[in-house]
C-alpha cells in the first residue's frame, strides 16, 4: 500500500517509525533514525536522489539532511499534555542541532504534536511557545494556509480534529512552492500532507539555470503492512 501511494514523490518524511520492514520500498533509499524508545523518524528518497550531511538526534525524534541547497528536517515531537515540558525542551535545545551549519533554505516538516493557532484544532488548544519562537527566529512560514471558514486537519480522534502535521519553509522556498494538499492515506491514521516545490537540479550545468519540481510527502506513520 505504501509503495502504491508514494510512487509520485521524490522525498518522503515518516514519523513514529518502529521498523524498516514496511519502509523497504523498491526504488527508494531509506535513511532511518530510531531512538532509545524504539521509535523514530525516517526520510525516504528515490534511488536517483542523493542526500548529504545527514544528521540524527539520539532521541530519534529528528533526522535532517541536505538536498540540492535545502536543509530538510523531519520532526516527530513529544506528544500529550503531560509531556509539554519535554516538547518545549525538544524545540529549544534538541532540534536546533539539526539545522546548524546547513544551507540557508530550511524545510522543517513532520508531526509537531501541537498547534500554534486556535483555527488548527476543534479540541483543546495545545500550543508551544518554544516552537513559535523558533519559527519566528528562523523567519519560516507555514506552507499551508488555513481557511477559518473551511478548516482542514490532518488527525481526527474522538476528542476532535487537529492539524498536527505541517511544513515550515523559508521565504525563498515559499516562492518556489507549486502546490500543497492534505489527502487521505490508507496506510496511516493521519492524513498525508504533500507539497511540490521547485529546486535547482545540481546534476545539470548550473549555467543553464535548470530547475525541477520535487514532490515531498510527510506522513505520521503508524504504518500498516501491505
Amino acid at each position: 500500500m505504501l509503495a502504491d501511494f508514494i510512487h509520485d514523490f521524490d522525498i518522503i518524511f515518516s514519523q513514529d517509525v518502529t521498523s524498516t520492514e514496511v519502509l523497504d520500498v523498491r526504488g527508494y533509499n531509506t535513511h532511518l533514525n530510531i531512538g532509545a524508545s524504539i521509535r523514530g523518524t525516517a526520510i525516504l528518497t528515490r534511488s536517483t536522489s542523493h542526500l548529504t550531511n545527514i544528521t540524527t538526534l539520539p532521541s530519534g525524534r529528528a533526522i535532517a539532511a541536505d538536498y540540492k541547497g535545502i536543509r530538510l528536517i523531519n520532526v516527530y515531537a513529544p506528544s500529550g499534555t503531560s509531556r509539554r515540558a519535554d516538547r518545549e525542551q525538544f524545540y529549544t535545545t534538541e532540534l536546533p542541532y539539526s539545522f546548524h551549519d546547513g544551507p540557508t533554505d530550511l524545510l522543517i516538516g513532520g508531526h509537531f504534536n501541537c498547534v500554534l493557532h486556535p483555527s488548527d484544532t476543534t479540541g483543546h488548544f495545545q500550543s508551544s511557545m518554544a516552537l513559535m519562537e523558533m519559527i519566528r527566529g528562523l523567519v519560516l512560514h507555514d506552507a499551508w494556509k488555513q481557511n477559518p471558514a473551511r478548516p482542514t486537519y490532518t488527525y481526527h480522534s474522538p476528542h476532535g480534529a487537529t492539524r498536527l502535521d505541517r511544513f515550515y519553509i523559508t521565504s525563498e522556498l515559499q516562492r518556489r512552492k507549486m502546490g500543497i494538499e492534505i489527502i487521505p492515506a490508507v496506510f496511516t491514521d493521519h492524513y498525508a500532507l504533500t507539497m511540490r516545490i521547485v529546486v535547482q537540479d545540481t546534476d545539470l550545468q548550473r549555467a543553464r539555470g535548470r530547475w525541477k519540481m520535487d514532490p515531498i510527502l510527510i506522513t505520521d506513520e503508524h504504518l500498516k503492512k501491505g
